[in-house]
């Protein structure tokens, strides 16, 4: 059989069940699978499915719809690697749906960012305040003032768990300074 008909029949092919596949199917992977496991099987499917495979295919559809099939394993990838993003795909997943909406990609690189940088961890202006304050008493160790205004953000956003996290860390660091400065003999020296 010729290469480009090859090419073609299998573009094709696959072309046609995009639609129909979600991202474990698209990497062809088990739902279950760790991450080494996508970023093995993502490789794998970059390489087979690269379009530069399909450069001298004189068919220009065939090319078209290559492109279209490796920004869906690219999307598979990048929706995977992620576990904050994994997990919403998988709840979105669980709900009938194959692709990841727009606004559950924005959700969850939201979530992504508040995980790497607490500074992105308000959702509301007023929680915004308290919790840029309490991370500023934080970086100059004054971990009283800094649970304090966390508790005053947690009043405007009751749910946000880094919040509460971060609440939880700095009542323990406060705790450790207490105990170091903690003096038994309670010496006075004048």
């Amino acid at each position: 059989m010729d290469a480009n008909l090859a090419q073609s029949i299998e573009v094709e092919t696959i072309a046609e069940l995009l639609q129909e596949l979600n991202y474990y199917q698209i990497l062809q992977v088990d739902p279950l699978a760790d991450t080494t496991v996508l970023e093995k099987a993502y490789r794998a499917e970059a390489r087979r499915l690269h379009p530069d495979r399909y450069a001298r295919n004189p068919n220009g559809e065939v090319k078209r719809k290559a492109n279209q099939i490796y920004r869906a394993v690219m999307e598979a990838w990048q929706t995977l690697k992620d576990p904050e993003t994994r997990e919403s795909y998988d709840e979105q997943l669980e709900d009938g749906n194959r692709r990841m909406s727009q606004e559950a990609k924005k959700q969850a690189d939201a979530a992504a960012a508040a995980a790497a940088n607490p500074i992105h961890a308000a959702k509301t202006d007023k929680g915004m305040k308290f919790w840029r304050m309490a991370l500023r008493n934080w970086h100059d160790g004054e971990f009283s003032g800094a649970a304090m205004n966390i508790q005053f953000a947690l009043n405007f956003e009751p749910d946000n768990e880094t919040f509460k996290e971060w609440l939880e860390k700095t009542k323990n660091a406060h705790q450790e300074v207490a105990a170091e400065r903690h003096n038994p003999y309670k010496l006075r020296i004048v």
